[in-house]
């Protein structure tokens, strides 16, 4: 297998070589940069095939640079997409297999996509650069790196400011990077501004499909996380005692939460669980904690486990 990879690491190197060469300047010659541009690709093609991906992604660069010289903008943004792409499978391989490296090959995805993101924004595509910055955003998650993640993750809300839907989408990534963080007080601000910006976009109208989903979301996280943190009551925000006041056994409100068309037990479940814990009482909160378990999400359960260690250490 190594003397294989060798072989074709070597058969790169020269077909590369002798693409390059129709690049360069002659007398009374000027270079093919259109068809050094279609061999490039298709030399990313076959290496790609072989999962070279860190050596198809220098090709899919090249191509991006004869594209640029070739003023084709189009299809020069689609190629260092194609790059950026390459760059990270190889990243994930190294990341997975536990390999040594200076990271070099994200940071050439980085790159390839920042440059990306750029194209599109100098095209007045705002809508394409947010989904190459959600796309980064979500490959610096999965690698772990959501401190990274929330720049490129905030980039993509501004530049869909217009479009309620991505907005709070991209939100909702955000808010997942902070709770990977542990900042539960950023998430929760986040939550809350999700929140705000739902009953905005509903402008006073009975909230369907999406939105109600998403509000669920919010509020059962915004709950979750106001248990942890506790917060004295002069301290808490208005929205955030309107929401524990909500969610309790004394709310005339209680059997019009959000969350009933999700899971209608836990329009029970959720206000035993504030009892629960602002009464300190452990042994009611474990049982709880069971009975929520088949009920939530990956990430309510997280911060319901974080909830329940909270309240047992303190």
């Amino acid at each position: 297998m190594m003397e294989s990879s060798a072989v074709v690491g070597n058969d790169f190197l020269i077909q590369y070589r002798n693409i390059s060469s129709k690049l360069k300047k002659r007398f009374l010659r000027k270079p093919n940069v259109a068809e050094a541009s279609e061999e490039f690709g298709q030399l990313a093609r076959d290496l790609s095939e072989g999962e070279a991906w860190a050596q198809a992604g220098l090709c899919c660069v090249a191509v991006a640079r004869c594209e640029q010289s070739l003023a084709n903008p189009t299809t020069e943004v689609a190629a260092l997409t194609q790059a950026a792409r390459y760059f990270l499978k190889a990243e994930n391989v190294n990341h997975h297999l536990h390999c040594p490296s200076f990271n070099e090959h994200l940071m050439t995805a980085i790159s390839c996509f920042q440059h990306a993101i750029q194209l599109y924004t100098d095209q007045k595509k705002p809508a394409l650069a947010a989904a190459l910055a959600v796309e980064l955003g979500q490959a610096l998650r999965s690698l772990g790196r959501p401190s990274e993640a929330l720049t490129y993750l905030r980039m993509a809300t501004d530049l869909h400011d217009a479009s309620p839907p991505h907005y709070l989408t991209c939100l909702g990534y955000i808010a997942s990077c902070k709770i990977e963080l542990g900042d539960l007080h950023g998430a929760l601000m986040t939550f809350t501004q999700m929140t705000e910006k739902v009953e905005q976009s509903a402008g006073g109208r009975p909230l369907t499909g999406a939105y109600k989903d998403i509000l669920a979301r919010c509020e059962i996280s915004s709950l979750l996380i106001l248990l942890t943190l506790q917060p004295l009551h002069h301290n808490t925000k208005q929205p955030h005692a309107q929401l524990l006041e909500k969610y309790s056994w004394k709310s005339p409100d209680l059997q019009k939460l959000h969350v009933e068309c999700e899971a209608p037990g836990l329009v029970v479940l959720l206000p035993s669980l504030v009892l629960a814990c602002q009464s300190r009482d452990t042994s009611a909160l474990a049982t709880l904690s069971q009975h929520l378990t088949p009920l939530l999400g990956p990430e309510h359960l997280h911060l319901l486990h974080i909830l329940v260690a909270e309240i047992n250490r303190s």
